[in-house]
């Protein structure tokens, strides 16, 4: 059985192994998706893949990279898969059944996170537009979002926080966001993720001191995303 859904991820070619893997999991998935995009950026090392529609671009980086997944996808909605993690297997099925029965324009779930080394952790929560002012809780790829809403928002945006400025655009725009409270996803941390503190678990500190401060108002929430961008260039 299949859905509307495009897979899209983004990479840059360096782990090709964690690569095959997410690859392996979308095919394991119980509801097949219609189509799974992925955009090499810059590497031009992904070769031809079966049931994959490569696309080699230069480098971009990953919000534009995945903006020219997003233009040429043909799935009702995206569900965002990046290159070093993994969904299980009822991840597709669990996020286009709510997708469908709500009419939202994101669903995210729950994930499962392997291998940090900076004593965090991701606390995904209940959609809540102003707490995503300052906080990021949505994992990415545990996200499906439609299509259409997306793009109205004006798609992805540049640097290692796009995911997040995109989330809080797309809420402003008006989409309805929806979380469901199930694992479906690993997440997994190792010596090469370019956010998080995979190489430098210290900028995943800072920026939790930052958030802390903001919360506790030492800092305004503009000053804190000024700094967060500077802790994450």
């Amino acid at each position: 059985m299949t859905a509307p859904i495009t897979v899209l991820t983004a990479t840059l070619g360096r782990r090709p192994d964690m690569l095959a893997e997410a690859v392996a999991s979308v095919r394991a998935q119980t509801l097949q998706p219609m189509e799974h995009v992925i955009v090499d950026d810059g590497s031009y090392s992904v070769g031809p893949l079966d049931r994959v529609h490569v696309l080699q671009v230069s480098h971009r980086g990953l919000g534009p990279a995945r903006n020219t997944g997003v233009e040429a996808a043909r799935g009702e909605a995206i569900a965002l898969l990046d290159d070093d993690d993994m969904w299980h297997s009822d991840h597709l099925a669990t996020l286009w059944s709510v997708m469908s029965e709500t009419g939202v324009d994101v669903v995210y779930s729950d994930c499962d996170e392997q291998g940090r080394r900076d004593g965090y952790a991701i606390s995904v929560r209940d959609f809540d537009a102003e707490l995503l002012e300052r906080e990021n809780f949505i994992c990415v790829p545990a996200t499906m979002v439609r299509k259409s809403a997306l793009v109205a928002a004006g798609g992805f945006g540049r640097g290692s926080l796009e995911d997040w400025d995109t989330w809080k655009r797309m809420s402003r725009n008006g989409a309805r966001f929806l979380h469901v409270p199930k694992v479906t996803v690993t997440y997994r941390f190792h010596d090469d993720n370019l956010t998080y503190g995979g190489v430098d678990p210290e900028r995943t500190h800072n920026e939790k001191l930052l958030r802390e401060a903001a919360e506790r108002g030492d800092l305004s929430w503009p000053e804190y995303e000024r700094r967060l961008a500077e802790v994450w260039s």
